[in-house]
């Protein structure tokens, strides 16, 4: 057991530097803010050592966020600190916990479910993805058309039911734990990031916007860039977190507590 553990720490701590050094030096600039490859060490270490590791992973990750948000290095997120400290940091920190936790738990659940819990999954995902997009449609400044909002409805209409149906054949394979981890991480990194701009930092995400719909925006710029370029990352990585991850199970075995087998 303490073998497992020190192992645990020490894989835990290596991946925490790669994050780092990838979110210091790793990011790609798009407008105000970048788009980060630290996902991909943080959903590693959910996947392979746990939640708890991956959690810890993902605290890292929001701390750096902070600091170079702080010292200028990130200036879309020295203006979010600028706006509030407080209500700054709990972005940061709870987007990365989430990232690094919720994969953890998803891998975990999916890896002995999968059959049992695809019906349910398909269809809350279907079900969110349409109520996301019909209010969305009806938050879009009042002046727009009934055709748009109509439009933009039956688009989302539309996904909700492709997601589901891909969703389905996805959690029927041996690689749905990989992949459903690796696409929650973005999904949670920049979901809580939009829920926090929208409710708490409006006038920065105007100032961002430069003019234009403040909801147009997040969906084009804040989604539309920064979210679908991370997601992408995420699927076109997955192989790779396979293979870590078949290799850590063959390498990290946690030691069976008494009366397991």
């Amino acid at each position: 057991m303490k073998h497992y553990r020190l192992l645990v720490f020490v894989t835990t701590a290596i991946l925490a530097a790669l994050v780092v050094v990838l979110q210091i030096v790793g990011g790609i600039p798009v407008g105000p803010f970048s788009i980060t490859l630290t996902l991909f060490p943080i959903v590693v270490g959910a996947v392979v050592l746990g939640p708890v590791p991956g959690l810890i992973l993902g605290i890292v990750f929001g701390v750096i966020v902070s600091i170079l948000s702080i010292t200028g290095k990130d200036p879309g997120g020295q203006m979010v600190f600028a706006a509030s400290p407080v209500l700054a940091w709990v972005v940061c920190i709870l987007k990365g916990a989430l990232a690094g936790l919720v994969p953890g738990l998803s891998y975990r659940f999916f890896k002995k479910h999968s059959l049992a819990s695809s019906v349910v999954t398909c269809g809350a995902t279907g079900i969110f993805v349409f109520l996301a997009g019909f209010a969305l449609a009806f938050n879009l400044p009042a002046d727009s058309s009934f055709g748009l909002k109509f439009g933009l409805t039956a688009l989302f209409a539309v996904i909700a039911g492709g997601i589901p149906v891909g969703l389905f054949f996805l959690l029927r394979t041996n690689k749905a734990p990989y992949y459903i981890a690796s696409i929650l991480a973005p999904i949670c990194n920049t979901g809580v990031f939009v829920i926090f701009m929208l409710l708490f930092f409006q006038p920065v995400l105007s100032a961002w916007a430069g003019g234009s719909n403040i909801l147009v925006y997040t969906i084009t710029g804040l989604v539309g860039a920064n979210f679908l370029i991370e997601f992408t990352v995420a699927v076109l990585l997955t192989p790779a977190l396979m293979a870590i991850a078949q290799y850590g199970e063959k390498h990290i075995r946690r030691p069976a507590k008494k009366g397991e087998q």
